[in-house]
């Protein structure tokens, strides 16, 4: 017996219009939140003593404006992109009810810890770092420690529980076919997206501005690609009602 699938905030019609209304939003966040990124970036980073202290190296170059503005850019960004991801979600719930129930724990986990818990956290403490450091370098290196050990990463390895299987699954659910989409769209995934910017902050140097903003948007930039990516190569109306079909009841 197919196990049913409880649906929140989107009825039990696999609607295409709705998802593509989910997808866009997804797709303009996710530049939202690449450009709050890019602002807490644009820094030419210090030596940091620490791998605390080098997590906010650039903290000392970044204007009161940028923190304030990436900050907050971010914190509704990241929010709307995770409201987005119900779009995919309804995607995989008719075929891959077990993957779907993972993926909406990933999604609720991601809205509680990513905008604020980890986005605006960050932000708060570059900003923190950043006085410090103009006023005692050593005093600034010394709590940068505790500051990241016991408030920040706690929150990234606690958001990597909710998000890496989130990635799986949906990866599996177009693999094997779980969705009105090709497999192929398994490619339209946040790694794959994330990559080349990586390589490009290597290009221009990582600890250079412009190199450290664009790393710092690596995230952001794989989020636009998964969005865009689904948003522009939605299948018609007929083959959703034909996957509807198939999976009805």
């Amino acid at each position: 017996m197919k196990t049913k699938v409880n649906t929140i905030g989107i009825d039990d019609n696999l609607d295409r219009q709705r998802i593509k209304k989910l997808l866009l939003i997804g797709f303009i966040s996710s530049i939202v939140t690449g450009i709050g990124d890019f602002l807490l970036g644009y820094a030419d980073e210090i030596s940091g003593t620490s791998f605390a202290s080098s997590i906010m190296s650039g903290a000392p170059d970044l204007s009161d404006g940028q923190m304030i503005a990436g900050g907050l850019l971010g914190v509704f960004g990241i929010f709307l992109e995770g409201l987005a991801c119900f779009g995919i979600y309804r995607l995989m719930a008719d075929a891959a009810p077990g993957y779907a129930h993972v993926y909406r724990a990933g999604i609720f986990g991601y809205i509680w810890l990513a905008p604020v818990g980890c986005h605006l956290n960050m932000a708060i403490l570059n900003m923190a770092y950043k006085y410090l450091y103009l006023e005692d370098i050593t005093l600034a290196e010394r709590v940068a420690q505790p500051l990241f050990w016991a408030f920040s990463l706690p929150l990234w390895i606690l958001l990597a529980v909710f998000w890496i299987p989130m990635i799986v699954v949906q990866f599996k659910a177009f693999a094997e076919g779980k969705t009105p989409y090709p497999t192929s769209a398994k490619w339209f995934n946040l790694l794959l997206g994330s990559a080349p910017v990586l390589i490009l902050s290597t290009l221009f140097g990582g600890h250079t501005a412009l190199g450290a903003a664009i790393g710092t948007m690596f995230l952001s930039f794989g989020n636009a690609f998964m969005f865009g990516g689904l948003l522009f190569t939605i299948p018609d109306q007929d083959v959703f009602d034909r996957f509807r079909e198939k999976y009805k009841g």
